[in-house]
């Protein structure tokens, strides 16, 4: 579903902070924090518009996801999402068993236009919560050959939409950055949405993403053998979006909190 079994990692932590960016000006930045305690993990992100952007809107979130670490893989239990954009404000929780979601509590409710279908019980099989889809571990396939971050086809449930995300390999390269170095892979990312929050009508965007240009490159980190974001890159109609890495840690020592 979300990874390839593996080999169990052992006891760890990573923090990678990022920053993000329209056409090169600060949009927001955001902070990953992942620990693994025996045959359990804990996956946060929190996020703040950043800039000149908070004068025109200040919004705010943390995604948490927990649940199970076995033979490699992130089996999620609990996902819960708090955005805030001013005075709006989006609450999400969903419990999950083995990649069923089995409650969705969403609010406010959805509020959907004609061309949006909703989310059915047939979106609520087979699913990752977006947060701990961001994390991959190494796997091999059927031939033991190692198969990299690219390799993979993840479906998506975040309460608010459902969605699959194809990521073919684009590139090999190497990053150096700050707390982080080695080889990294790029994807390009294909998305395929299939209900909720999706398309056109009153809910989309005009800062939405092209789908057929976004790419994500993975590093490979070695406390925990995950694959985790370093960058990714999507065309919006206002223009180029980045996010990048900033500062990486494993262990103890962790980088400052973001600006």
């Amino acid at each position: 579903m979300l990874v390839i079994a593996g080999p169990a990692a052992a006891d760890g932590d990573i923090r990678a902070s990022y920053d993000v960016t329209l056409i090169g000006l600060p949009l927001a930045n955001a902070t990953l924090d992942l620990a693994v305690r025996g045959t359990v993990y804990t996956a946060r992100v929190t996020y703040q518009s950043a800039g000149a952007t908070r004068l025109l809107s200040d919004a705010s979130g943390v995604a948490t996801s927990n649940g199970a670490y076995k033979d490699g893989r992130l089996l999620p239990a609990v996902f819960d999402l708090d955005h805030r954009n001013g005075r709006r404000r989006q609450k999400v929780s969903l419990g999950m068993s083995e990649g069923v979601v089995k409650t969705m509590t969403i609010e406010p409710p959805l509020e959907l236009t004609s061309d949006q279908p909703a989310i059915e019980p047939k979106h609520l099989n087979a699913v990752a919560d977006p947060l701990s889809a961001l994390l991959i571990a190494p796997g091999r396939g059927a031939d033991k050959t190692q198969i990299d971050a690219c390799d993979r086809t993840v479906s998506i449930l975040d309460g608010l939409r459902r969605y699959d995300v194809r990521l073919e390999r684009q590139a090999t390269g190497s990053t150096d950055r700050k707390g982080f170095s080695g080889p990294t892979t790029t994807c390009r990312v294909v998305l395929k949405p299939l209900a909720g929050m999706i398309g056109g009508g009153a809910n989309a965007s005009a800062a939405d993403a092209d789908p057929g240009q976004i790419e994500v490159t993975y590093g490979r980190a070695a406390a925990l053998d995950l694959h985790v974001p370093i960058s990714l890159r999507a065309q919006t109609r206002f223009g180029a979006v980045s996010v990048a890495l900033r500062e990486f840690a494993e262990g103890d020592a962790k980088p400052r909190s973001p600006r």
